[in-house]
């Protein structure tokens, strides 16, 4: 009877948990009813098929993007049939990204079952919508985000071992991971000497199964393929990124030395706030302002950033919109962060919509705003736990 007279009080966080099913259901069926459509496991195989075949790896700044030691790790998947890699794939990244979010929400709200269910319901109201392009293409960056909750909440709980673990496998699979690895890595002391060595373990296992000529053959191909990819989103105005922001509204470039140092000092300055944030505020909650600034710097300035890249940007918002609102009460706060969600969601129409030809200024804008809203936060000195 507790439990139905709280879904009644609480009719956001059940549509919430609706959106949970419905994005499973509806994902789950498209895998069974169009297998091998819409997906880009197949990009991830390929890598792992030419492993087997111990050829080229990297074929430009297409197709297979990955480190050799992500062809290493799927070769088993290859000998799966089409549909069960895609349907397995898909309730690996969606389990772990609803683990991942309900550990991170269980630290910040005083823990019981229908607490966190109405947390859980919250934040899969803005969350949800804006991930399922990832969950339903297979992205990479569901599980990019999935360990960053993961890795804040393992800082938490002291488990240093296996946030270690978790921050070198992540970071040996894909370098775009960067931005948040080196905030924690640098930021606590426990890893300093973990990280480097698991991350060491990781990619050595293309020289181990490769063998050392074809191992270091593939790296060298790998940075070659990186560099290449890399000028790629620079010299294209398309991306979803800062940068394009002026090239797209006005038809301006930011020249790449520009482009670099820019981004060297909004690196440091960020490795600056996120300490502050951690010893004024504690580990607690500088860890969230940690995941929000690394999630914005990230997705700003990858220079290959897409529309479906801002599950990254979007889960955060989602955090912050659920404490708004359970947390703090703070209706100016839930506003702002929910509006800001509608914007990444609908990033694609409006940008079109505003300006004819372009398709991808508008989510970058919106990650710059929140960073903004995140200043303003720190500079209140808002907190999520004493």
């Amino acid at each position: 009877m507790k439990d139905i007279a709280l879904l009644k009080n609480h009719p956001a966080a059940l549509f919430g948990v609706f959106l949970w099913g419905l994005a499973v259901i509806l994902i789950f069926a498209k895998v069974a009813l169009e297998p091998g459509q819409h997906t880009v496991l197949d990009s991830y195989l390929l890598g792992a098929e030419r492993w087997i075949d111990q050829v080229k790896l990297y074929s430009g700044p297409g197709g297979f993007i990955y480190t050799p030691t992500f062809a290493v790790l799927l070769v088993p998947v290859t000998k799966l049939p089409v549909f069960l890699a895609d349907l397995l794939w898909r309730v690996f990244i969606i389990g772990l990204y609803a683990w991942a979010s309900l550990r991170l929400l269980s630290h910040f709200q005083a823990y019981s079952r229908e607490k966190l269910f109405n947390w859980f319901g919250l934040f899969g109201v803005i969350a949800v919508p804006i991930a399922f392009s990832g969950f339903r293409n297979g992205q990479m960056n569901v599980v990019l985000i999935s360990a960053m909750m993961l890795i804040i909440s393992q800082i938490i709980e002291k488990r240093w071992n296996s946030a270690a673990l978790v921050l070198a496998l992540v970071m040996s699979l894909k370098p775009t991971f960067i931005v948040f690895f080196l905030l924690v890595t640098t930021l606590f002391k426990p890893f300093w000497l973990r990280v480097p060595l698991m991350l060491l373990a990781f990619l050595s296992l293309p020289l181990v199964f490769g063998g050392l000529d074809y191992g270091l053959e593939q790296y060298n191909n790998f940075l070659e393929m990186a560099d290449s990819a890399v000028e790629l989103g620079v010299s294209t105005p398309t991306w979803a990124s800062f940068f394009n922001i002026p090239m797209q509204l006005t038809h301006h470039s930011v020249p790449e030395n520009w482009q670099n140092i820019i981004k060297v000092i909004l690196a440091a300055m960020t490795w600056a706030t996120c300490f502050y944030a951690i010893v004024r505020h504690g580990t607690k909650n500088g860890l969230i302002y940690l995941l929000s600034f690394a999630a914005c710097y990230h997705v700003m300035f990858n220079p290959r950033s897409v529309n479906t890249d801002y599950i990254i940007l979007g889960s955060v918002l989602a955090f912050w919109f659920t404490a708004a609102i359970y947390l703090w009460r703070d209706k100016t706060l839930a506003w702002t962060t929910g509006l800001i969600s509608l914007g990444v969601l609908f990033a694609f129409d409006i940008s079109r919509t505003l300006v004819t030809d372009t398709t991808s200024w508008f989510n970058p804008l919106m990650a710059a705003v929140f960073t903004g809203v995140l200043i303003w936060q720190l500079i209140r000195k808002r907190v999520f736990a004493p």
